[in-house]
């Protein structure tokens, strides 16, 4: 049986009067991509950063590679030990306009890791290389497009060697000529075995990319199987409808 690297255990989740997440219980075991569909205000990238306390739930608890931490934890410590155990890629990049892309994926290594800079700076070289941009390692982010930098942000979660990398709609951001070479970067670093969450509407994507499918709406996991049970052959009538509105957008216009 696979090992479990990943649980979500009934978590809750409110903003003010507008309960976001009801519930939430997702497994996930290492080395599995798992993809996250639904529509907008379904609960997935509030989920997606319950995990790593961006957004600390209101209820229930994480475990990642055996550590838990209860979502209402104020033990500052143990949240910022679970955190280390995720790296997170943002639809928006984040990264430090004022640095280069090797000093951008360097900068994790030397804070947070305490790596001494030469070998710092080798390890990011060789991420660099894996997302395709080693010869833009001196280049600062207004020099990249937005497809370089989304792929900058990827190789500055690799280098952190993380139990879960989690996606937050990473390519929402980008110019549609651009979506296939992040998808592609994702796809390549998948290849690796490390453990993927990811928050997308690429729904071709999902089908080829992901090990497993999970479809949400009003803050629950509504179907959770493979992508072509799930994106192929739904059982319920609100995946129906969601899928359907993604492939088919001049039928629901």
């Amino acid at each position: 049986m696979a090992e479990k690297v990943l649980d979500i255990t009934n978590v809750y989740k409110r903003f003010g009067d507008n309960n976001v997440l009801n519930g939430v219980n997702i497994s996930i075991s290492r080395g599995e991509v798992v993809v996250i569909l639904g529509p907008s205000g379904s609960g997935k990238t509030t989920m997606l950063r319950t995990i790593n306390f961006l957004d600390p739930a209101d209820a229930g608890e994480i475990t990642i590679d055996g550590m838990t931490v209860k979502c209402q934890e104020k033990n500052k410590k143990k949240v910022r030990a679970l955190r280390q155990k995720t790296a997170m890629v943002f639809q928006q990049y984040n990264l430090f306009r004022n640095r280069t892309a090797i000093e951008n994926v360097m900068e994790g290594l030397l804070i947070v890791k305490k790596m001494p800079k030469g070998k710092a700076k080798d390890v990011a070289q060789t991420a660099l290389d894996k997302v395709g941009l080693l010869d833009k390692a001196d280049f600062y982010p207004a020099q990249l497009s937005g497809g370089q930098q989304q792929r900058v942000s990827i190789a500055r979660a690799l280098v952190m060697k993380p139990e879960v990398i989690l996606f937050d709609e990473p390519t929402s951001a980008l110019d549609p000529e651009l979506v296939g070479e992040v998808l592609k970067c994702i796809r390549d670093v998948a290849k690796t075995g490390i453990t993927m969450v990811i928050v997308t509407h690429e729904i071709a994507f999902a089908n080829e990319a992901a090990s497993r499918v999970i479809f949400m709406d009003g803050g629950v996991v509504v179907e959770n199987g493979t992508p072509d049970q799930v994106i192929n052959h739904p059982k319920t009538e609100r995946a129906k409808a969601f899928l359907e509105r993604i492939n088919n957008p001049r039928a629901s216009a």
